[in-house]
């Protein structure tokens, strides 16, 4: 999938009314909602087919939009407890994406087995997490048999094979082939603790990072509203209207 050009249609007012109702929603629904509002000649049922690695890909880029390029965290060691700090740009994460056929759909060839099979995207994800009454926003293992079953064909020499009996040598192989077509599903960072010299990879979870973002904002934005309303009278759509500088400049004013 191709990029999508710039964000076209977010500012503060859209962005304050999505956290809001997405309090009420899933994860996965909170994603696709933001990228519905930042991109909005693509429908929300339309940006959940796309797949999840495309999706996060995306988000990256509506982050650096909204908070700039830079990605802060903490972290704790697992073998020592030491918290860490991580510090990292979507642009350190950059990686090729392989695009599907004109069906959307790739092929690979293990052995005696010929498996056609799509990318999993938001829509699956959903579908698996409230048949589990989860919330899940990555991929975690055992969410590959579902997976496997919803975007997997397979045959063998002797005809066609459902995939939850696939050997698992020829599963390992599929889903190393799925990671590289679809390189940002699971963004793995590299993980070294200074105190005990272990080394990790960490998921980084790019849907929660960012809605824990648009939280605080949000939070921000309505400390602001009531400062200014009480000091000037002013009403939420004017005052979340402003721009951030402007908004900003009569803050120091009313606390002067």
């Amino acid at each position: 999938m191709s990029d999508v050009g710039a964000v076209s249609a977010l500012n503060a007012s859209n962005l304050l009314a999505t956290w809001e109702q997405g309090t009420a929603q899933h994860p996965l629904e909170r994603a696709v909602r933001l990228l519905h509002l930042a991109w909005p000649h693509r429908s929300a049922a339309e940006w959940a087919r796309v797949s999840v690695g495309e999706r996060d890909r995306q988000l990256l880029r509506l982050r650096e939009q909204l908070f700039g390029p830079k990605v802060e965290a903490t972290t704790r060691c697992p073998k020592c407890g030491n918290e860490l700090e991580l510090t990292f740009t979507a642009r350190d994460l950059e990686s090729t994406v392989v695009e599907p056929q004109g069906d959307g759909r790739l092929r690979l060839v293990s052995g005696e087995y010929e498996i056609e099979y799509r990318l999993p995207n938001t829509a699956d994800l959903l579908e698996i997490a409230n048949d589990a009454g989860q919330s899940l926003t990555v991929l975690p293992g055992q969410c590959l048999t579902a997976l496997l079953a919803r975007c997997v064909v397979a045959r063998h020499r002797d005809g066609p094979v459902q995939s939850t009996d696939l050997p698992a040598a020829v599963i390992e192989k599929l889903s190393s082939s799925m990671a590289e077509a679809d390189p940002y599903a699971e963004i793995q960072i590299a993980m070294d603790c200074a105190g005990c010299s272990h080394r990790w990879s960490m998921v980084f979870d790019v849907v929660s990072y960012l809605w824990t973002e648009i939280e605080d904002w949000a939070e921000r934005m309505i400390r602001d509203v009531h400062a200014l309303a009480s000091a000037y009278g002013w009403n939420e759509r004017d005052i979340v209207g402003m721009s951030a500088l402007r908004r900003r400049l009569y803050l120091e004013l009313a606390n002067a």
